[in-house]
């Protein structure tokens, strides 16, 4: 797909997504950049509702939602979830969500909180390729 843009927004992921993206000659023609809001005071700056904890579909797809309208993107992935190595808000680790714009998956990964990060990363590319742009 051309001339579509792509942005980010990145929990647990800690910019790996961004520099994945940034690592591939081109990127600059549609990637306009991330944000990493790996505190949850960081998401609620953002106007993200966290009073739910951010480790849910609802937190994911709200961080996509911000950073389209504050990149002005046609496609913002963002990254929320746990990677380890603890449980956090009584949920494994492992438990990851990835929404693209609204579309937001769920997932639980196993591994090891670097291999759950890369993990996480892989499949939102797929998901952006199956969406025709070429990242």
């Amino acid at each position: 797909m051309k001339n579509k843009t792509l942005s980010a927004v990145e929990s647990f992921t800690g910019g790996l997504f961004c520099s994945t993206i940034v690592n591939k000659p081109g990127a600059s023609s549609y990637f306009l950049g991330g944000m990493i809001t790996y505190n949850s005071n960081i998401k609620a700056k953002l106007g993200i509702d966290i009073s739910n904890g951010v480790i849910n579909n609802e937190v994911a797809k709200q961080m996509a939602i911000k950073g389209r309208e504050f990149f002005n993107s046609d496609f913002c992935v963002s990254f929320t979830g746990n990677a380890g190595p603890n449980s956090m808000e009584n949920k494994p680790v492992g438990l990851i969500y990835i929404a693209i714009n609204e579309e937001v998956w769920e997932l639980n990964l196993k591994g090891t909180r670097n291999k759950i990060r890369a993990l996480a990363v892989k499949f939102a590319l797929k998901k952006l390729r199956e969406k025709g742009l070429q990242c």
